[in-house]
């Protein structure tokens, strides 16, 4: 096959694959336009205040000891990961921001979470 060959039906593949695409991203605006957006979870004052004492401890706990939190606080496991991975996050936006401070310990863990 010679190089004017390939390219033209690599072009043609290509051109497909963009389609295939774009129709795949329609379908699924459609089928999320269709169900009500989920509403925002807010922790009560006992999961959050459980889950900062927990963080302040371990900032990386196992998933078994995520499985244990999220049963105990009546949570699903994706909210209490999500809980640390945000927690984690926070801690090191705030080191960044603050110069001079040391990244192992924050000057005050509870500033990093609001009650909102």
């Amino acid at each position: 096959m010679h190089t004017m060959d390939l390219l033209l039906e690599l072009g043609a593949t290509v051109r497909w694959e963009k389609r295939a695409c774009k129709r795949k991203e329609q379908e699924q605006q459609k089928d999320r336009s269709l169900q009500p957006k989920k509403q925002r979870l807010v922790f009560t004052d006992l999961q959050r205040r459980t889950l900062i004492a927990i963080f302040k401890e371990n900032k990386r706990p196992s998933k078994e000891m995520q499985m244990t939190i999220s049963q105990q606080l009546g949570l699903e496991l994706n909210t209490v990961s999500n809980f640390f991975m945000n927690a984690r996050r926070r801690c090191m936006n705030r080191w960044q921001e603050e110069p001079g401070t040391n990244p192992g310990v924050p000057s005050s863990s509870t500033s990093t979470f609001s009650k909102a």
